[in-house]
This record gives structure tokens, C-alpha cells and sequence, in this order.
């Protein structure tokens, strides 16, 4: 078998090389004028003749020229969106005959990068261009966008260079957290009247009631438990959910025709669907329960007769705790006790403590000695609604509650 020539050796037409593979062409230093191979030799002959060819083909792209520009994507060490396309020149010439001036105002320029497939008609992503050196470089305005492939391309005159690049997925959304359901309690009266959930993030508003059952001790779901006003904190993030209060006043309508949510000494179970999503999408993933059971009814009028104070003492930061016979409104907790010295609020803390049955206030500042107060606003309810101001249902039959003022104050001294 001859060596393999160097590449500029020309290639034998096809039927030239038929005819030698065939053994009709006389190969160099045979002495037989009709030379005829046998089957075993043509197909040896032949195999040698193939990787003559191949060694010369390889040769051949062995020395061609590599392209005058190469394409590659950069990124900054831990921010793989910030992506940046480069157009590398062996040198600053290229540039010099492909004038890079207009590329940011052409409406199709000649090196831009897509998103998906740089297909006719569509419009290539908008960003800055800058030459240094040997290297164009395009910016995108924007951060490219995770999980996606973009296409980069160059067309100039002979040349055309196509690259991709895709961006790693983005991670998986953590799930929001229903963080607690308020009251915490185990045991709430047959008249209750609200729930507090409280997320970790906004979620999804307008399907509350898509996600919201409410079962008996046998699982079976009770009937329309729920009042279908939507309320959510300004965060988004706490939801008020009540239970129809036409069900739980007693001897109107609705308590009449389709009787209480709850009867007294029934076990159940508040469920919030696993499959409601927050704002961004993404599901709890796991259903939330809370089991209770429904004990005596609550009908009085709210008062602070029985409620006990704890004073701290001067000089430190003990906490004031306030002592309640029963639980009352996780929100109102929040909402109506402050702590008054003179004509000034002291600044602190409210915490509530687990069963709703206690409050403690903290200072930012040890405490003064001296006459304080906690001023309590009238709107503080218990778990039924009832409040300082009115209770809940109110019998026309009686003697109707007198009024009171918007706020009381509750006097104590630390020393």
C-alpha cells in the first residue's frame, strides 16, 4: 500500500479509483500487463486503497484554517444569570474590515443572542456592545433567565457562527409555612368565632374556601362553616377566618335552619389543604390540622373584674403580666393593651402567651418607679366576640348593657 501523500496531493477521480479497486488499472511495479486479482486481493487491495484516502482527508483538515472568531459565553463567579457573549478575533484586524459602530442601534444587527432559537423574525435580546482588544463583548440588559437556551450569532460575509448556551434550572422554590393557628387552644367554645392563620409569605387570595374544611369527630365535613368574607393582614400574610356568625349567634335564621358549626362536647378538625399555593405559586404541600374540642358556650359581656395584674419591679426589665380567667382574641391581645405612664406610652414588646389566657409586656427600657396604667380599648373580645363593650348577642328581652367608653385604664405601681 503507497504511504499517505501530503495533503496537497490531488484526489483520483471516482472512476479512476473504481477501476483500480477493481484491478482493471495496472498498480505500480506489476510486470503483467493483464493483471486480474483474485476476490481476497481485490478486497485487501481495496481496504488499503480506503485508508490511503482517509489518511489523506485527515490531512487535508488537519491544516485547514480555523475560523477567524471564536464564540464563547462568560459568567462572574456566582452569578451564572449576569452571562455576557464574546466574539474573539485572532487579532484586532478582523474588526478593523467589520466595523462593530451601529451594532446597539441595528434592528437586526450581524452578532446579537436570542432567546430559544435565533429564528427569522424574531427580535435578538437588547444590551450594550464594547470592542477591547480582539474581543467584541455584548451585554444583555437584563439577567438571562434560569433553566433556558439562549443562541448567539455572527454572520459576516463568509462566515457564519452559531453557539448555545443554556442556564442551569433554578433551584426548587421553597414551600411557604403555615406557621401557627390562632387560638392555639385545644378546647374553644361551641360559639367560636374566629381563627388566625398566620403564613410564612403572602398567599394566593380569593380560594380560601377551596382550601378550608372543616370535619367532625367521623370525618364528615360540615356544611358552609364559613363566613365568605376574605381578610387578610396588610402583609398578606394572616388570614382571619371566621366562622359564619349567622350559625353561631343563636336563634337567627341561619342558626335556625341549618343549626350551629359546632355542638358542645363535639370533637373536630380545622384542615388547611396542602395544595393552596402562596402568591408566587408554590403549594404548603402538606396538609395543616388542628384538632379541638367544643365545650361550654360564652354569652357574657367581656369584663376586667377578675383580670390580674402583675406589677415589675423598678430598675430592670421584668416583664408586666397580665392574668385572664379565660382565653380571649389572639388579635385584640395585640391590638388593645398598652402600657401608659402619665400622658406617654411606654415602648416594649406584647407577647401572648400559648392558650391566650396571658400577656406580658416588656419595656424597651427599665422600668421607673412610679404610678402606671394599662389602658385596655372596649374592643378586646374573648373567643365568642364578646367584649368589654357588648356581648356578643344581645337579648332585647333584657335590660340592654349600658355603654361604655372606647378605652379603661387599669392602675399599677412600680416600685
Amino acid at each position: 500500500m503507497p504511504p499517505a501523500s501530503p495533503p496537497s496531493l490531488a484526489i483520483p477521480r471516482p472512476e479512476t479509483l473504481r477501476r483500480f479497486a477493481l484491478g482493471s488499472v495496472k498498480p505500480a511495479g506489476s510486470r503483467r500487463s493483464g493483471f486480474a486479482a483474485s476476490g481476497s486481493s481485490r478486497q485487501l487491495f481495496s481496504l488499503g486503497l480506503l485508508r490511503w484516502l482517509a489518511a489523506v482527508l485527515l490531512a487535508q483538515l488537519a491544516t485547514a484554517a480555523p475560523p477567524p472568531v471564536a464564540l464563547r459565553f462568560e459568567s462572574p463567579v456566582g452569578e451564572p444569570l449576569q452571562t455576557e457573549l464574546f466574539a474573539e478575533a485572532r487579532d484586532r484586524s478582523f474588526w478593523q474590515t467589520n466595523s462593530v459602530e451601529g451594532l446597539s442601534r441595528s434592528a437586526l444587527p450581524w452578532f446579537a443572542l436570542w432567546l430559544g432559537d435565533a429564528k427569522p423574525g424574531t427580535a435578538p435580546l437588547a444590551g450594550t456592545y464594547s470592542l477591547v482588544g480582539a474581543q467584541l463583548r455584548f451585554r444583555p440588559s437584563l439577567p438571562l433567565l434560569p433553566g433556558l437556551t439562549y443562541t448567539a450569532r455572527l454572520e459576516r460575509p463568509g462566515l457564519s457562527l452559531r453557539a448555545e448556551h443554556r442556564t442551569a434550572a433554578p433551584a426548587p422554590a421553597a414551600a411557604p409555612k403555615l406557621l401557627a393557628i390562632y387560638p392555639s387552644t385545644d378546647r374553644l367554645p361551641a360559639n367560636h368565632l374566629k381563627f388566625y392563620l398566620v403564613f410564612s409569605e403572602p398567599m394566593e387570595s380569593g380560594v380560601f374556601l377551596n382550601y378550608c374544611r372543616l370535619v367532625d369527630a367521623r370525618g364528615k365535613p360540615v356544611e358552609a362553616p364559613f363566613r365568605e368574607t376574605e381578610l387578610w393582614s396588610p402583609d398578606g400574610r394572616r388570614l382571619t377566618l371566621w366562622f359564619h356568625p349567622g350559625r353561631q349567634k343563636t336563634g337567627v335564621n341561619l342558626n335556625v335552619e341549618f343549626g350551629p358549626v359546632l355542638v358542645e362536647g363535639g370533637d373536630y378538625r380545622l384542615v388547611i389543604d396542602g395544595r393552596w399555593p402562596s402568591a408566587r405559586g408554590v403549594p404548603l404541600g402538606g396538609d395543616v390540622t388542628k384538632a379541638f374540642r367544643a365545650v361550654s358556650p360564652l354569652h357574657e359581656q367581656l369584663t376586667t373584674n377578675s383580670w390580674q395584674l402583675q406589677a415589675p419591679a423598678a430598675g430592670a426589665r421584668d416583664a408586666l403580666r397580665v392574668a385572664f380567667p379565660h382565653p380571649l382574641d389572639w388579635a385584640t391581645l395585640h391590638r388593645q393593651l398598652r402600657v401608659m405612664q402619665a400622658a406617654d406610652a411606654v415602648a416594649g414588646i406584647i407577647t401572648v402567651e400559648p392558650g391566650e389566657q396571658a400577656w406580658r409586656f416588656v419595656p424597651e427600657r427599665a422600668w421607673t418607679a412610679g404610678p402606671h396604667v394599662l389602658r385596655v380599648g372596649t374592643a378586646i373580645e374573648d373567643q365568642a366576640g364578646n367584649s368589654l363593650a357588648r356581648p356578643f348577642e344581645v337579648n332585647l328581652q333584657r335590660r340592654v348593657p349600658s355603654s361604655m367608653p372606647a378605652e379603661v385604664d387599669l392602675s399599677f405601681v412600680v416600685r
